[in-house]
């Protein structure tokens, strides 16, 4: 009896023992989810299980190798199962797959190393039998030869010296052409991914326990940093009575070491590598000497806090040794206004009004930033992270209030626009951020190349006029001022303009200094035509006492070529005075909104077609006539 007791006893230690002992499990699993940030992206695993009774070890391989392990998060679909740990690591062991196309550049480069060793090698057979035939030049000793001999190995020498030569000048052709088609295949090489990540993978070890046996769906969840999206636009207008389609577009990329394979791709305006600490502001001691804010001496800047030079920065980016560098993402710092190099390393960007320095960065190089000030061109030439790597312009855009708006303009309700709407993207708004998850899945693969995809399509209504300044240049533009665009959640970017089917140059949608009203420029039409003349019989210059009196007078017509009635906006000006001495008087205008601090005047007027319609405006001025002016 007592045995019978000591053998059972036994018999429930060995299977304590058993059932304690850890079972490792390599499991596959695929990506099924990913949420994309201005930087960063959050994958989501997913990996069927069926796990024996007690504790088992999951084992999860090919992984991102650089991801941000405080982020990584496991669930169990069956609540029979406990998670006791999750833990990530590096094996630089076992490499990870490389892409087909960067397989075939590496077998290309090879074959190109290799024909170059054959040519150097032909050249030194040459060169050795060229040494030779000089070697043996001395014929006869002192004996000499006959002249038919001499004759003879003179035509021998020659020939076959010119043949050598050619032949060496041939191989060094070749060498050249192999050296730089070698050149831009290891270009291309550099560009598809860095030596680091093709040297590990990441795993991913999961601890669970479970009473029984079981099956059940592990979920994993974790951040990379090596992927980005930034928004565009494209805004098309059909005719002037048609409504605006704004396509909101997402430019993806990454580069995380794992492709993306036919997932549910959600779009988020996030942005995780951001602090999201709130400033606390400081006591600000006042005394002699203080330095001047930078921002109010800054050159960059308007007293509104507009840019000065408002407009478009293009230029080229290239590695240390010259070559161009395709891919590179190119910011405005602060903003998700971007673009990207093209093949030849060249980029364009449109301009926002606040917008101060240029963001370069590039999968193995080290992020770069420029201030814009007053430049137009911006080259930048790329330095390589040994860490990481072992057309026509229109300026679109403006601000103003529905109370500044006149005009037969209805007030477009959220809901009506909603009705407007054409979706591709289901699109949500969280309490700080906006995502738009694709109806459609999406295949991504780690090459650091940007995708292009469709998020939301809006069609929203529009004012239409035209817009003249002939002052500075006679020609009408079009305009569509588009309402309620603020309800859609629009982040900064660069927009393509496109207007009775035709591609007509790119503005920007500046969403954080646009105001309720977005102002697009359609370009310029020539069935407006606008003239300002002088006035001479009514101009004059006279001297009164100690001063001068000039007067100007101006005609301006605007012509309307077109079967229909347009609405057109024409400015000119007026002089401010910045002294006491000269005074400005405003004689005529034709009824003109003044503004008498900028001296702007303004005309909204509706012209049939085919009929003109005349502005005039006439003012003096009066200044000490021992001054000299520029008057017009």
């Amino acid at each position: 009896m007592l045995m019978k007791r000591m053998l059972t006893a036994l018999c429930c230690i060995i299977m304590s023992a058993v059932n304690a002992q850890e079972i490792t499990v390599d499991a596959k699993s695929r990506i099924g989810q990913v949420t994309v940030f201005l930087q960063g992206a959050q994958i989501t695993r997913q990996a069927p299980l069926t796990l024996k009774a007690g504790v088992s070890v999951v084992k999860l391989s090919e992984i991102a190798p650089v991801i941000i392990e405080q982020s990584l998060r496991a669930e169990s679909s069956n609540d029979a199962v406990k998670i006791l740990s999750v833990s990530f690591q590096v094996n630089y062991l076992q490499g990870t797959t490389k892409p087909e196309r960067l397989t075939l550049l590496e077998s290309e480069r090879r074959k190109l190393m290799e024909r170059i060793a054959e040519e150097k090698s032909q050249r030194e057979v040459y060169a050795e039998e060229e040494a030779v035939l000089k070697a043996n030049r001395s014929l006869g000793g002192q004996k000499g030869v006959a002249v038919d001999e001499l004759k003879a190995a003179a035509d021998y020498f020659r020939i076959r010296f010119s043949e050598i030569k050619q032949k060496e000048l041939q191989i060094d052709r070749n060498i050249r052409q192999h050296n730089e088609a070698l050149g831009k295949i290891e270009a291309q090489i550099k560009e598809l991914s860095g030596e680091a990540q093709l040297k590990s993978v990441g795993e991913i070890f999961v601890k669970l326990s479970a009473k029984s046996a079981v099956q059940t769906t592990l979920t994993l969840s974790y951040l990379v940093q090596n992927a980005k999206w930034f928004p565009s636009y494209d805004i098309r207008a059909k005719d002037i009575k048609s409504p605006v389609a704004i396509t909101y577009k997402a430019n993806i990329s990454q580069q995380s070491g794992e492709d993306w394979d036919n997932v549910k791709l959600t779009i988020s305006s996030g942005n995780p590598t951001q602090a999201g600490t709130k400033p606390e502001i400081k006591p600000w001691l006042l005394g002699f000497n203080n330095q001047v804010s930078k921002s109010a001496i800054s050159s960059l800047a308007n007293s509104d806090g507009s840019h000065a030079t408002l407009g478009m920065v293009r230029g080229r980016l290239t590695d240390d040794a010259g070559q161009p560098l395709p891919g590179v993402n190119v910011m405005i710092k602060g903003t998700t206004v971007g673009a990207v190099t093209d093949s030849e390393g060249y980029y364009s960007l449109m301009l926002t009004r606040d917008a101060q320095t240029l963001v370069f960065s590039f999968i193995g190089y080290q992020a770069i930033e420029q201030p814009i000030g007053n430049r137009e061109v911006v080259n930048v030439s790329m330095i390589a992270d040994q860490s990481m790597l072992s057309e026509v312009v229109v300026m679109g855009y403006g601000t103003q209030k529905k109370s500044m708006m006149t005009g037969a303009v209805a007030t477009v309700k959220a809901e009506e626009l909603k009705q407007k709407r054409i979706i591709t993207a289901t699109p949500v708004v969280r309490q700080t951020t906006v995502e738009f998850t694709l109806e459609d899945k999406f295949t991504i693969a780690s090459d650091g190349e940007f995708r292009i995809t469709d998020m939301v399509e809006y069609d929203l209504d529009a004012l239409y006029e035209y817009y003249c300044v002939p002052k500075m240049d006679n020609d009408a533009f079009l305009v569509a001022k588009v309402l309620g665009w603020e309800e859609y959640n629009f982040l900064d970017g660069e927009a393509s303009l496109f207007f009775e089917g035709k591609y007509i140059g790119k503005s920007i949608m500046d969403a954080h200094n646009t105001g309720d009203t977005l102002t697009l420029s359609l370009g310029r039409d020539a069935n407006v035509v606008v003239t300002r003349e002088k006035v001479k019989d009514l101009s004059s210059k006279q001297f009164i006492g100690a001063n001068q009196k000039s007067v100007f007078a101006y005609d301006i017509t605007v012509r309307n070529k077109k079967n229909f009635p347009i609405t057109i906006v024409v400015e000119d000006q007026l002089p401010i005075p910045n002294t006491k001495e000269i005074t400005v008087d405003k004689i005529e205008d034709s009824k003109a909104e003044h503004n008498e601090q900028t001296g702007i005047l303004k005309w909204k007027k509706e012209v049939e077609p085919g009929k003109s319609e005349l502005l005039k405006f006439k003012y003096a001025i009066r200044y000490p006539k021992q001054n000299q002016m520029v008057l017009e």
